[in-house]
């Protein structure tokens, strides 16, 4: 039996949703689906009449989401999303391409042993397409709960109900704190947590596995009351990269990359007494969801990827 929204949402009515929760305005939204302000205010009208909830609020300067606003655009989107992805699959096949796979992966997962892991696996199905979203973990489990991606590729500090989720580890991860290759702490033998706290930081984000760590860290040995220059919060590795060798601040990353700014001559590692965080990276996929041909083969590949040695750059 159709659902309420089913019977009443039309297609037209979810992309006003989708425009106007973008846009926030009704005249570029009448513009962008090419009809008249005034002929979109009634339609939205309409639809908060037929919902029985008050989705904008309007006044004569701007529109503004409520709450019960904000889930439908939400909403609105996944849906038109999906018909977009539908579309495309629809000529993909037209043109040869017979299905996808789709990978979330965390930013600091290994883009060499993953690089490896896609090549093998397109020569083995050529004819699937991947498509890979990098983003952070609280999104990469949302995306893996709604069904938006087939395999999440993260670390295993992210907490997850092994009775919904199947988790295969690939490889171990390990931070490293870098700085500027003629920094005191780079050039010290045997440097303490102590010396690096009270030096300047650039911090990856709050939902990241390393932040609460990195803050345990800088809490317990800090000086109380001493002079703190203001740490800087960066999610871009580029950004951090340049901050610690024009600035002289310390970062913790990812040991694979910062194996590879060290041999660039970029950074150094610092000889630190233990790691920040440790542990394997992983693939998770619903158990729910039964794992096709795609996802099987590239899961293999995966992990012969992670176990092979990783190539030395340039």
């Amino acid at each position: 039996m159709a659902s309420f929204l089913e019977r009443n949402l039309t297609l037209r009515q979810l992309r006003l949703l989708s425009h106007l929760g973008r846009t926030l305005s009704l005249s570029k939204s009448a513009e962008l689906l090419n009809t008249t302000q005034p002929a979109l205010s009634r339609t939205l009208a309409q639809l908060e009449a037929t919902l029985q909830v008050r989705l904008f609020e309007r006044t004569t300067k701007r529109i503004t989401p409520t709450a019960a606003g904000l889930s439908m655009v939400r909403h609105a989107d996944r849906v038109l999303g999906e018909l977009m992805l539908a579309e495309e699959s629809l000529r993909d096949l037209r043109v040869g391409v017979s299905g996808e796979l789709r990978l979330g992966v965390l930013p600091v997962f290994s883009a060499q042993r993953l690089a490896a892991a896609l090549l093998q696996a397109s020569q083995m199905l050529p004819h699937v397409r991947p498509m890979v979203q990098t983003l952070e973990i609280e999104d990469l489990h949302g995306a893996l709960q709604d069904g938006r991606i087939d395999l999440m590729l993260a670390h295993a500090e992210w907490t997850v109900d092994l009775n919904r989720v199947e988790v295969t580890p690939l490889y171990e991860e390990f931070s490293s704190i870098v700085a500027a290759p003629r920094h005191r702490l780079a050039l010290k033998r045997a440097p303490t947590w102590a010396e690096a706290a009270n030096e300047r930081w650039v911090l990856p984000p709050h939902r990241t596995p390393l932040r609460p760590k990195l803050d345990r860290m800088l809490s317990v040995h800090r000086r109380p009351g001493g002079p703190h220059p203001a740490d800087i919060q960066a999610d871009s590795a580029p950004l951090a990269l340049h901050l610690v060798r024009s600035s002289g601040l310390l970062w913790a990353t990812a040991n694979h990359y910062a194996e590879d700014f060290e041999r660039r001559g970029l950074v150094r590692r610092i000889a630190m007494p233990g790691e920040l965080l440790r542990g394997p990276m992983c693939a998770f996929r619903l158990r729910s969801e039964a794992m096709n041909t795609p996802t099987r083969v590239f899961l293999q590949c995966m992990q012969d990827a992670a176990a092979a040695p990783l190539p030395t750059s340039d």
